[in-house]
């Protein structure tokens, strides 16, 4: 049976946070200054500012998870999802290491409970003693891009040495140069070793084609390896 993790409690408690605040005014001043230079700066400039500073505190979120209190799963909150799903959940850990799809795509539309689920994973699988690591996809690529490019001294082993890797909102991430090599090497590396992963997002498996390079999706959705779970509920923020 899963446990219970709300995670909208740990946004609350990250927004409230010195380090959220900080970030925060930090890109109202970023957008101040990009105004000043050019008064006509659009919307989009500063969204990609906005985005920024939401992946971070995304990334401050994860840093809370370990702490946070688990109870018994509400399987009501998932009435909206096929119970095929939530079935192939329970057959996943109950598997784990040894099952027959090692990777899972959990897809859906914002809000419908991804995270929310692969934290679970991460907290039932950590309880039985195996190593599971998450991360969003904007700080994986991020600590790889400052350890290949010397900004980082630290290899960033648990993306590679974990038992399982959770990948989280693929696709939400900024594009930055060279995301898509740095985000392959990761998969490749876990792939090519026989490690399992996850991987959340809002994307649906042609935009993921669209966004990334072959090399990604093959290895994301290949159909002896990977087991796709689609979250179609209601948005369980708003609710």
């Amino acid at each position: 049976m899963l446990a219970n993790f709300d995670r909208y409690d740990l946004i609350i408690q990250a927004r409230k946070s010195k380090k959220f605040r900080e970030l925060d005014d930090k890109v109202r001043v970023m957008a101040f200054e990009l105004g000043k230079k050019n008064p006509n700066i659009n919307k989009a400039e500063y969204q990609k500012l906005k985005m920024l500073r939401d992946q971070q505190l995304t990334d401050y979120i994860d840093s809370l998870q370990p702490a946070a209190p688990f109870k018994s799963f509400d399987r009501t909150v998932y009435q909206k999802i096929d119970p095929k799903t939530t079935q192939k959940i329970d057959l996943y850990l109950s598997k784990f290491p040894n099952n027959k799809f090692k990777n899972l795509v959990i897809t859906g539309p914002t809000g419908t409970g991804k995270t929310y689920c692969a934290a679970l994973i991460q907290h039932e699988l950590t309880q039985k003693g195996f190593k599971v690591h998450l991360t969003s996809t904007f700080n994986l690529v991020k600590r790889m891009k400052d350890y290949l490019f010397g900004q980082d001294v630290d290899v960033p082993s648990d993306f590679f040495n974990s038992d399982l890797l959770i990948i989280d909102d693929l696709g939400a991430e900024p594009t930055i140069k060279n995301s898509d090599e740095l985000l392959h090497t990761v998969i490749n590396e876990r792939y090519s070793n026989q490690k399992p992963f996850i991987i959340t997002t809002n994307l649906t498996k042609d935009q993921v084609s669209t966004r990334y390079d072959d090399r990604i999706l093959g290895r994301i959705y290949d159909k002896t390896k990977t087991a796709i779970l689609i979250f179609n509920g209601k948005d369980l923020r708003i609710e």
